[in-house]
């Protein structure tokens, strides 16, 4: 409303400044008309004679470089200008046709009904009273197809109407329907505003309760990626923005409506509200253009959906032993799945990166180039991984699950993925290690002739022995310490090697068999345990050779409860070298 009435008060501002600068600048008699045209005529000639030099994909250049011009009376296009005349341009035509055209309609003594034609040698004017409106050529006509009668014909009735039309807005009755229809728009432009306030906050009411009933958070196997308070910060964001965005909206129709109602805002009105439409047709047409590129997209997308619900069905079965290959292995179902499903979406990618808006643009081959070369750069460690954890992968060096030793470290394993593979130490350790590094370290996999031989984990330990204790008695001993201890099964049977006869005793090698590898350092305590007890109850002592020689009239090494009731250590024996000579003598004799 406020906008109406100060249109209706300055309007007769714009009148009196428009009419003077017209009067100054654009007031032109058919004379001098004439003499302009014969002069652009004779300049065109000079300069083509001139330029005579100039090649004719020169001159077509210059032709394709001519832009068409609309005349406009109150921001309506009345004809397109199309052609230049001598120097003149479409543009600098179309001004002054502008000018001239206003200055006709502005003067309310020339009636519609004076405009006439005047025909001179290959030009047309067209004429009210002294005044020229504009000037046309034959090329004008040949631009629009038709014979420059009839041309000449159509331009005057379009101006005609035109200065019509410019009259009959700025009467009183027409003022009168625009502050009518001004008041009718700020009256719907309050209401839409009036159900903006009360209806989205009820929508937006409902939506935070959805979302508090289906979506409290955003998760992906267990990892929450999104809390349920962000989801509710973005709610609350996408309501302020879609409310900011309405009454953007309201303002930016309801403003070049009003001034549209006005003939002395009706420019302004009608730039605005045709910008406003030009982007609508622009969105839409834009959208409607890309829907062969969206089927496009759409039907590689369904083949890829459906192409990797294929191979996750196939390599499910492969996994589960419903299908059998010779050679190819149940656990390399998994990650020949994910390769295969990273292959699909790649070519899917490749295949509809050409058809996806603006990809052809500079920006977008700028970031293209930027990403790549940033992953060449930097991806050197990451691809050395990946290679690796495909390469241990098919070479079925370990599972997860597995017992193994790698790069000086064992344990269980817990995780093996394309970059790294985990393990926890029997400390309960987790140890993280780059697949390039086990790769090229060696690997002791426990558990694998376990799983897939059925052959039992052969666990050995070495005692080393004197020569005085008898073989046969020793190989008993470990034998039945071997039986005798937690995780070891009965078969196959344990069994004992003397892996080498040294110069202070004899190393003998005891190896047993297990089926649970995961518990392998407590079966080798509860070995050794068993062995010691073992060799205690049948009066082995398990000591250096070296310590046992010179050992004389000490505590014997096993335990007191093993050792019978009555047991006193010897004493130090000691004899005269005289008595000893005798008795080597007497036994000379008797033999």
């Amino acid at each position: 409303m406020i906008v109406s009435c100060l249109t209706v008060i300055i309007a007769p501002s714009f009148d009196s400044y428009s009419l003077e600068f017209n009067y100054l600048s654009h007031s032109i008699t058919p004379s001098s008309s004439i003499i302009l045209a014969q002069s652009s005529k004779k300049s065109e000639e000079s300069l083509t004679e001139e330029d005579g030099e100039k090649t004719t994909e020169e001159a077509e250049k210059d032709s394709v470089e001519v832009q068409e011009a609309d005349v406009l009376v109150d921001g309506k296009a009345i004809f397109t200008i199309k052609t230049s005349l001598g120097e003149l341009s479409p543009e600098s035509r179309a001004k002054t046709a502008m000018s001239n055209l206003e200055d006709v309609a502005q003067n309310n003594a020339i009636t519609p009904e004076q405009i006439r034609i005047v025909n001179l040698k290959e030009l047309g004017l067209v004429q009210a009273d002294d005044t020229i409106i504009i000037t046309f050529a034959e090329e004008d006509a040949e631009a629009e197809s038709l014979t420059f009668s009839e041309f000449l014909n159509k331009r005057r009735e379009e101006i005609e109407n035109a200065i019509i039309d410019y009259r009959k807005a700025r009467t009183k009755t027409s003022i009168s329907q625009g502050i009518g229809k001004a008041i009718i728009a700020t009256i719907i432009a309050i209401l839409s505003l009036y159900l903006l306030k009360k209806v989205l906050p009820s929508i937006f009411d409902r939506l935070r309760a959805w979302q508090r009933e289906r979506l409290d958070s955003v998760e992906f196997q267990g990892l929450q990626f999104i809390s349920g308070r962000q989801v509710a910060q973005f709610i609350s964001f996408l309501f302020t923005v879609t409310r900011i965005f309405l009454v953007f909206l309201v303002f930016y129709i309801y403003l070049p409506l009003v001034l549209s109602y006005f003939p002395w805002t009706q420019p302004i009105g009608i730039k605005l509200l045709s910008n406003f439409w030009d982007s609508i047709n622009l969105v839409i047409s834009g959208i409607l253009s890309y829907i062969p590129n969206l089927f496009i997209i759409a039907v590689i997308g369904l083949i890829a959906y459906y192409s990797i619900r294929f191979a996750r069905i196939f390599f499910n079965a492969i996994g589960e032993e419903r299908i059998r290959i010779n050679g190819f292995y149940p656990e390399w179902s998994e990650p020949t799945y994910n390769l295969i499903m990273f292959f699909i979406i790649g070519l899917s990618g490749i295949l509809i990166f050409p058809y996806l808006p603006a990809s052809n643009s500079a920006g977008f081959q700028g970031i293209s180039i930027f990403a790549g070369a940033l992953f060449t750069l930097g991806s050197t460690a990451i691809v050395g991984n990946i290679v690796s954890g495909i390469v241990l992968i098919y070479t079925r060096s370990f599972q997860v699950g597995d017992v193994i030793t790698a790069n000086d470290k064992a344990g269980r394993v817990l995780e093996k993925n394309m970059l790294t593979t985990r393990i926890m130490t029997p400390d309960n350790e987790v140890i993280t290690i780059p697949n390039a590094t086990l790769l090229a370290s060696d690997i002791t996999n426990y558990t694998a002739s376990i799983r897939d031989q059925q052959r039992p984990l052969v666990l050995k330990t070495t005692v080393t022995l004197g020569y005085d204790v008898p073989w046969r008695k020793v190989h008993e001993v470990l034998i039945n310490a071997a039986k005798d201890s937690e995780g070891i099964i009965e078969n196959p049977e344990p069994f004992v090697l003397q892996t080498s006869l040294d110069d202070f005793y004899v190393a003998y090698t005891i190896k047993a068999f297990t089926n649970t590898p995961e518990k392998m350092a407590l079966t080798y305590s509860k070995l050794h345990q068993s062995i010691q007890d073992k060799c205690n109850e049948a009066d082995i002592e398990i000591l250096s050779p070296h310590y046992a020689a010179i050992r004389d009239g000490h505590q014997i090494t096993i335990p007191e409860n093993y050792l019978p009731s009555d047991y006193q250590a010897p004493g130090f024996r000691v004899e005269s070298l005289g008595n000893s000579r005798k008795e080597n003598n007497h036994n000379q004799q008797e033999q």
